[in-house]
């Protein structure tokens, strides 16, 4: 009974937000179909298009999902369902976990290929694409995060806030950083030491950051 409640619950959100989850996937769609014009402004614009979309999927899927449950008093009645905390936990996160990791796959994926396929940027550039792409899937996870153990709509904002200044700031940065601009343009992919540091950080921020979200929601008394 209760599996089938968490199963419901999961159900509700795939539901509710496929719809926003396939126009941000088109939006990533027409950035790539942009970049592939060729030329400077081109790239540029179809690029930043590109991961506009990643961030607005992050941003989007803890606010409406899981803010907006809190915000119009549905959490109340979800909680009155046979589903205790730790459910409600994993139901959220699967939902919200798993309708953001089809945007991100299929984005990234699909940049993968176009790049090995049709030269869209030289392979070398992977490593690269792979890290940007990761920082918008640690702000998602935060926001997440923020957005579950939080009690406030302010937990939220102040995440989303953190996470929408921070980006620009950390790509710029890191398209400094020689280790990682040296081989861009090179005919393959190099992993060396520092992409693959800067990689595992990020996987390493993804795992902790849900792990606490468990940790925490276990030793919160009130859900409401």
């Amino acid at each position: 009974m209760r599996g089938s409640v968490v199963g419901q619950l999961i159900l509700k959100d795939w539901v509710l937000y496929r719809t926003q989850l396939l126009l941000m996937i088109a939006g990533g769609a027409i950035g790539l179909a942009v970049v592939l014009r060729g030329g400077q402004g081109p790239f540029t614009i179809g690029a930043v298009a590109f991961f506009v979309a990643m961030v607005l999927v992050a941003h989007m899927l803890p606010m409406a999902g899981i803010v907006n449950e809190r915000k119009n008093k549905n959490l109340a009645f979800l909680m009155s369902l046979p589903i205790s905390s730790t459910q409600y936990t994993t139901s959220k996160l699967i939902s919200t976990f798993g309708l953001f990791l089809i945007s991100w796959l299929t984005l990234v994926a699909a940049a993968v290929v176009l790049i090995e396929t049709r030269g869209m940027a030289p392979r070398g550039f992977i490593p690269m694409l792979l890290i940007l792409a990761l920082l918008p899937f640690v702000g998602f996870c935060l926001m997440t995060s923020a957005a579950l153990v939080g009690e406030t709509e302010g937990w939220a904002i102040a995440a989303n806030v953190a996470c929408s200044s921070s980006y620009g700031l950390i790509w710029t940065y890191m398209v400094q950083v020689p280790a990682l601009t040296a081989n861009a343009a090179g005919p393959v992919p190099v992993w060396n030491s520092t992409v693959l540091r800067i990689l595992g950080v990020e996987l390493g921020l993804i795992v902790l950051i849900l792990a606490l979200t468990y940790y925490l929601q276990s030793r919160k008394r009130d859900f409401i």
